[in-house]
């Protein structure tokens, strides 16, 4: 197997340029100080992205690619998804939940379901996710178990964090684009080095078990085979 940098993705959901993407940039910091790690962030501030109408035309027609609407989801969103190694997902709290836009561009992910990333075996991508509030306890971790079941759901692995950060970075803005939160920094931090570690452990461990370790395997099966069978009973196929 190829051996190269991991990659981390960051996200930054919030339609405003504000303490989300600072809070992003903090735990992107922190992974790229993690020896042999790259990172990249996606900005959505200022894009129209249409929400995903599950009607399947992606898939029934093997596109790698939405063709249905003609918005602001960039051509290059798509392989930074795919090919990264590890996902941070961060958004300001909106009603105890993650910003619409930012459910916006998971969904339209919806023709990666599924897919093997160029970069490594499906299912083997970690992430973890930033929720940013006004106030102490301003739906946090709400936005967070929404975000982290977002990323299950895709079959990327939740990193936790014991009692540094238990379900991800959750950090107290004052609404103030240029927060000052030590104990959100400080998760922050962890976070972001978590998730770089353990793409890198995960990737290492992949190529020390080239050829011994399949696709179906990291999806949950035995087999190719198996797997096949599966998605025939559920209807994917």
């Amino acid at each position: 197997m190829e051996h190269r940098k991991p990659l981390i993705l960051g996200v930054n959901g919030s339609p405003r340029r504000g303490a989300a993407a600072k809070a992003l940039g903090i735990s992107l910091e922190a992974a790229a100080q993690v020896p042999g790690v790259e990172t990249v962030q996606i900005d959505l501030a200022g894009k129209e992205i249409r929400c995903c109408t599950g009607c399947n035309a992606c898939r029934t027609r093997g596109l790698d690619h939405c063709p249905v609407f003609q918005d602001d989801f960039a051509a290059e969103f798509f392989p930074l998804y795919l090919g990264c190694d590890g996902i941070l997902l961060a958004s300001p709290v909106y009603s105890m939940n993650p910003t619409g836009l930012l459910m916006n561009f998971l969904n339209r992910m919806r023709p990666a379901g599924g897919s093997r990333s160029p970069r490594g075996m499906a299912g083997m991508r970690m992430g973890g996710c930033i929720a940013v509030g006004g106030r102490r306890n301003g739906g946090q971790d709400t936005a967070l178990a929404a975000m982290n079941a977002a990323l299950q759901s895709t079959g990327t692995n939740v990193v936790g964090g014991g009692v540094y950060f238990y379900n991800g970075a959750a950090v107290w803005s004052q609404n103030e684009r240029a927060f000052d939160d030590p104990t959100g920094t400080l998760e922050l931090e962890a976070l972001g080095r978590k998730v770089a570690w353990a793409a890198k452990i995960v990737q290492a461990g992949l190529a020390c078990l080239e050829g011994q370790v399949s696709a179906a395997n990291c999806a949950g099966f035995a087999s190719q085979e198996q797997m096949a069978q599966a998605r025939r009973q559920l209807g994917l196929t």
